[in-house]
């Protein structure tokens, strides 16, 4: 195993960083990204390169701009970290790091991301549809779908959207919310309308099926189960639109469950990476 840090800039002048896994001369190569809030070295992250790497694939655990909660992006022009971040620029990101593993003679890329980064390779690979790559791993992805947010959380969910909205009217897009809903983090009354706005522009079920490409969505049975004490709603409203979608002939998609997992897996870890493993490798 060969480990890099590496770095990249965006089109828009915006400075990332990844850990590359080398593994093999070959010319495929597994692109991920992380969570909200979080970034490249996460432990399920580079545990999964470890992994992965020592099975002959290599491994590119990439940042995208909303890294963190508030990060440097190293343009004064534009804010970085999860609580500024729109999924509408993450193409840019994407686009970066897909053309990093081009110039370095990775034509065949699986592309995959966990929790937000599933929100966010999904659209991504919706909207651009880079012909080098072949399959999408999304992992854990919420729904954002905004009139289901608010049957699941009622006036905690409709008071920070309202609130949001009205700091965007008053002229302050910029105020931070943390209403801890739908899940525990900061935002930006900007980026918080943006995300779970009334159009669902970023609803993960719909752009799945606009990419043809094989796809596994990959979710922890604790996660997706109601009234456990590891419930998250908007991955179990993700994981039943992503069932039907296959019921209905989307053949393209499959759906795997990691029994007893979390939304971060603790303690399944090798349970996802199998999943993993084992679809590249049919892929």
């Amino acid at each position: 195993m060969n480990l890099d840090i590496v770095h990249v800039q965006t089109s828009d002048e915006v400075n990332l960083a990844g850990a590359m896994f080398s593994a093999s001369k070959n010319n495929s190569a597994f692109l991920f990204f992380h969570g909200d809030g979080g970034n490249f070295y996460s432990p399920l992250y580079l545990n999964m390169g470890k992994f992965l790497s020592s099975h002959g694939i290599t491994f590119l655990s990439a940042n995208r701009r909303g890294h963190d909660i508030m990060s440097n992006t190293g343009n004064a022009n534009i804010s970085g970290g999860y609580a500024f971040e729109s999924i509408k620029d993450f193409p840019l990101d994407f686009d970066v790091w897909i053309n990093f593993l081009l110039k370095n003679g990775y034509k065949s890329i699986v592309l995959g991301g966990h929790s937000g980064g599933a929100v966010r390779v999904t659209y991504a690979q919706s909207k651009v549809t880079h012909p080098n790559v072949k399959a999408l791993i999304p992992i854990s992805p919420g729904e954002y779908n905004h009139k289901e947010l608010y049957r699941l959380h009622g006036d905690l969910f409709h008071e920070a959207f309202a609130f949001a909205e009205q700091a965007i009217v008053e002229g302050n897009p910029h105020e931070l919310l943390s209403p801890g809903i739908p899940w525990g983090s900061t935002w930006t009354a900007q980026a918080f309308v943006d995300c779970f706005n009334q159009d669902d522009r970023y609803k993960v079920s719909e752009h799945a099926l606009a990419s043809e490409i094989p796809t596994m969505f990959v979710f922890g049975a604790r996660e997706t189960t109601t009234g456990d004490s590891e419930e998250l709603p908007v991955c179990g409203l993700a994981c039943h639109a992503i069932h039907s979608h296959i019921e209905n002939g989307a053949d393209n998609l499959s759906l795997q469950i990691i029994d007893d997992a979390n939304h971060r897996y603790v303690g399944k870890e090798d349970n996802l990476y199998i999943q993993v493993l084992n679809f590249i490798n049919e892929t």
